[in-house]
């Protein structure tokens, strides 16, 4: 858990899903094959530093506009290098969700919850 006091009094907790690992493992096996260890390494850093940021800056990024945001959960998104990292805030959490090329068609992006 990582902590910030963006919204209110009450730190927000950072949650990452599985599926968000998930992905970036397979795009860092994919990037070391093509351009090194030491470029997926640096991959992996910055996306690690961008979500680190979240709890104290969850809106700082733009709403993700292939799903909907909701009264009780907004949907966001960072683009890093070629990947969107789409994560979800609440009032208590900031839920990282996944990460997916840009390329990836909107139909499949308006799946992502």
């Amino acid at each position: 858990m990582v902590g910030g006091k963006h919204l209110g009094n009450q730190p927000l907790k950072l949650l990452i899903q599985e599926r968000f690992f998930d992905s970036l493992h397979t795009i860092e096996m994919y990037g070391a094959t093509l351009f090194g260890e030491k470029v997926a390494a640096k991959f992996h850093k910055g996306v690690m530093g961008r979500i680190a940021m979240l709890p104290s800056l969850p809106r700082a990024n733009p709403l993700f506009r292939f799903v909907p945001s909701t009264e009780k959960k907004e949907y966001r998104v960072i683009l890093y290098e070629k990947f969107y990292i789409v994560y979800s805030v609440t009032n208590k959490t900031v839920t990282v969700l996944t990460i997916i090329h840009q390329a990836t068609k909107p139909k499949t992006l308006s799946k992502i919850k």
